[in-house]
């Protein structure tokens, strides 16, 4: 092919961000290809039917290889990027694959769940006619104290632990963990199903994360990253 960059498709406020921080890191060249959340309709907030053109499940991130390929995931495409473009090993972190599939899968499956449960909840509260909130509020409530709290503080401890003295989860720079653990961890922070203070380290972590001049381009080049349910 006679373009071999690869190219991103997009979606403003998702966790497409996370990787489109990671192309910027890596500083090679690629083709950014944006894509809008619906505004109105029945399916208000959801990916447009415009990403099935490209990928069957019509989800982002979407990553279009230099030979064509699309992969989607963003633990898959992450790893692949570092796999192919990080020719220095600056974001391969410690060599110690086994910890970084972990951390990797913690954010995406373990987090997850209770994560969407806050989500879910939020969402249905702020969606329905207001006569109906009073009793969605107290059934959030009464979940979140029972098991996505502390679910969601367990995990973030334990992250927290893994964290220690380090810069990253990668050591002085980030690693494939650091980019796919951005995602619950602003999501969790910015609507406070977590009390960031309670996770010190992880706290620092986070603000490292959002000083890099990556992130910041990453910013710049999208299309918006507001997560507030």
């Amino acid at each position: 092919m006679a373009d071999s960059k690869p190219t991103l498709h997009h979606l403003n406020d998702s966790q497409s961000q996370r990787i489109l921080w990671l192309l910027e890191e890596l500083e090679i060249p690629y083709d950014l290809v944006l894509h809008k959340r619906n505004e109105t309709g029945p399916n208000k907030r959801r990916a447009p039917e415009e990403l099935k053109k490209t990928h069957f499940l019509g989800k982002s991130p979407q990553l279009c290889t230099s030979d064509g390929r699309v992969v989607i995931e963003s633990l898959v495409i992450a790893r692949y990027l570092i796999d192919k473009y990080d020719k220095k090993d600056r974001f391969k972190g410690d060599g110690d694959w086994l910890r970084d599939d972990e951390l990797c899968n913690i954010a995406a499956a373990t987090i997850g769940i209770p994560m969407s449960v806050e989500v879910l909840f939020t969402m249905m509260a702020k969606l329905s006619p207001f006569f109906l909130r009073p009793l969605i509020y107290p059934i959030h409530r009464g979940i979140h104290q029972g098991y996505s709290g502390p679910e969601l503080d367990l995990n973030f401890g334990y992250l927290d632990e893994q964290l220690g003295d380090r810069e990253y989860f990668g050591g002085s720079s980030p690693s494939r963990a650091d980019f796919i653990l951005s995602w619950p961890m602003d999501v969790c922070a910015l609507n406070h199903f977590i009390d960031l203070e309670k996770f010190p380290a992880l706290a620092k972590w986070h603000k490292r994360c959002q000083e890099r001049p990556a992130w910041k381009r990453a910013l710049e080049k999208g299309n918006g990253y507001n997560l507030k349910y």
